[in-house]
């Protein structure tokens, strides 16, 4: 509990950072971070800027040259299903479909004359047990129109030692990938991730994963505030590690 506290305190101002968004292209960021009782999923369409402009117009559906929260709401919950659905998880050789508990749409501005704008995900993926060895295969198979660059990250997290990180022939020691283009070895292969978690790594009890058990169905509301909290949380615990990381280098 007191651990709980201190990362509380410290995640305030934390926010995953993206990347500068293209002109011509549309880019996409996955970022799966290993936990005790979970995998948080973070994935990111980064609309360039000529794409964004014409998916604008598309957006505004009532062609009043703006977009309102309604509009872009639903553009993003129709990306987000597109989305699930091309995505393939499985969890010690388990398929786990995967459903998102955040969904946000930033647009910027609402003006269909702009351009680049971005959609931003995240799902918890329950591990079958507490703790303990784990092997996960993810296949993103969805097709990203005017695909640019494609970045697959696995972040480090109190607790857990990552024993494998692959996506295809790629076996890159900071466990950031980066491809060029369509699907490719992600789409096909996928990222064979395997990991260890320790006593020490982290177990929410925030009622979206059960220990042993299904994944029950939770209500909407609910979800949104427990994955509220859950994120709270590993911002602290991942600004916990940056910190640890830099006084090492010291």
């Amino acid at each position: 509990m007191r651990s709980l506290v201190l990362a509380l305190t410290l995640a305030a101002g934390h926010a995953d950072a993206h990347v500068a968004p293209s002109v011509d292209d549309n880019n996409r960021y996955l970022k799966l971070t290993p936990l005790g009782d979970r995998i948080r999923l973070a994935y990111t369409v980064f609309y360039g800027d000529i794409p964004g402009a014409g998916l604008r117009r598309t957006i505004d559906r009532n062609h009043d040259g703006t977009i309102d929260e309604a509009e872009s709401q639903a553009f993003g919950t129709g990306l987000a299903a597109e989305l699930a659905a091309a995505l393939e998880v499985t969890l010690d050789g388990v398929k786990q479909p995967v459903a998102w508990s955040q969904v946000v749409v930033g647009m910027g501005t609402p003006d269909t004359v702009a351009g680049t704008f971005s959609i931003d995900l995240v799902s918890w993926l329950c591990l079958p047990a507490v703790r303990g060895k784990h092997a996960v295969r993810l296949r993103d198979r969805f097709r990203l129109a005017n695909p640019g660059e494609t970045e697959v990250k696995v972040e480090d997290s109190p607790g857990v030692t990552v024993d494998r990180a692959r996506i295809g022939a790629a076996d890159d020691p900071s466990l950031d990938f980066k491809m060029v283009g369509g699907g490719g070895a992600l789409a096909e292969d996928g990222l064979d991730l395997q990991f260890t978690a320790g006593p020490a790594a982290v177990v929410t009890a925030d009622g979206v994963c059960q220990a042993g058990s299904p994944r029950r169905a939770i209500p909407a509301a609910a979800l949104i505030g427990a994955a509220a909290v859950s994120a709270f949380v590993l911002a602290g615990l991942v600004t916990l590690v940056a910190r640890r990381r830099r006084r090492s280098a010291r």
